[in-house]
């Protein structure tokens, strides 16, 4: 009578194991164009920010990042911005194109262009700083473009965090951290 019970409970801990093994997976199928930080199981960045990417496969050499900063996050016109990257980024052979970055007013994919004075990729200290021409005004969505992106060699999270420099400050504050899912097709 005990062994009938004991194959029961264990058909039940295999089907909840596989339950959670679909969870998981479902979190893991990357989509096409993620739009949203997704699932959180074990925790994540608190304040994940939105972002899409296109052709998002390994070693794409035209994958394109739309980063979005909401409006909501400005608390006074930003002067720059700094965006760091982790360096496992670069060992796996991920690469930026500074001639193809670009900000955009709105949000997902953008819609007016915000002229850019400079953009510095400082690749020892995994950081692209960009600098644009006016203050991005107080409350204004915008989306930041990476075009022409060298993904790296697999799938990965890479944590890309922002920092702006708002009108009047003295150093850059935290605003967001972008949780990529990277060469995920």
């Amino acid at each position: 009578m005990v062994r009938p019970l004991v194959k029961k409970a264990s058909i039940g801990l295999l089907a909840t194991g596989m339950a959670i093994a679909s969870a998981i997976g479902f979190h893991l199928a990357p989509l096409r164009a993620q739009t949203t930080p997704g699932l959180t199981i074990f925790g994540g960045p608190e304040n994940a920010l939105d972002y899409t990417i296109d052709f998002n496969k390994p070693y794409s050499t035209n994958a394109r990042y739309y980063l979005e900063v909401d409006g909501d996050r400005l608390v006074r016109d930003v002067i720059s911005m700094e965006i760091a990257y982790p360096a496992e980024f670069v060992e796996r052979l991920g690469r930026f194109d500074v001639d193809a970055i670009e900000l955009r007013e709105g949000d997902y994919r953008g819609r007016g262009e915000i002229p850019v004075a400079d953009i510095i990729w400082d690749q020892e200290n995994h950081v692209l700083e960009i600098y644009p021409e006016e203050p991005i005004p107080a409350g204004q969505n915008f989306v930041i473009v990476l075009s022409d992106v060298r993904n790296p060699r697999r799938f990965a999270i890479h944590y890309f965090n922002l920092s702006l420099m708002f009108q009047g400050g003295v150093i850059d504050q935290y605003v967001g951290t972008w949780p990529l899912e990277v060469a995920a097709e």
